[in-house]
């Protein structure tokens, strides 16, 4: 054995040692301040209207180039009064509130990281599903600091819990 496999073999084996140290034991990067929103199944009468109100708040994505197979991904996310608009391209979706059942926070992963991103899936009443994650989408936590702050706990329409 010459001396250049030995730099390439001592070389693999650190970059293996490196790799399998970071699946094993990944670094836990933030703590947030995740919040869980329940609604109430008595205020889906009083939340239930086609009108979205007033604008109060836009988070756009961090990337305007969606590719076409990324189904879950929006270009932007508009809340209002009494729904959350998402966009893509030309098409927008509206989610009135009264179709919720819940919104609930979700950790993101990426390689050798923990808990990197964060997210938040919207739960239907008909049990769809749509995720907006903070990799996707800029002042995601601002986006829902604004959106828990239109349902005050003496409206009783939704519980909102914070997450440890």
């Amino acid at each position: 054995m010459d001396i250049t496999s030995i730099i390439y073999l001592s070389v693999l084996i650190m970059l293996g040692v490196f790799f399998v140290n970071k699946m094993f034991n990944p670094p836990v990067v933030h703590d947030y301040k995740l919040k869980t929103i329940v609604f109430a199944k008595e205020a889906e009468k009083s939340l239930k209207t086609t009108e979205r109100g007033k604008h109060i708040f836009t988070s756009n994505a961090k990337n305007k180039l969606i590719l076409p197979w990324e189904f879950d991904l929006w270009t932007q996310a508009d809340l209002f009064e009494n729904a959350i608009v998402l966009k893509k391209y030309k098409k927008e979706k509206a989610v009135y509130f009264y179709e919720l059942y819940a919104i609930q926070p979700l950790l993101v992963n990426s390689l050798f990281v923990k808990g990197k991103y964060f997210g938040y899936v919207f739960i239907f009443r008909d049990k769809k599903e749509i995720i907006l994650k903070s990799c996707d989408m800029c002042d995601m936590d601002v986006f829902v600091n604004k959106l828990c702050s239109l349902f005050p706990p003496e409206k009783n329409e939704a519980i909102i819990r914070d997450v440890d």
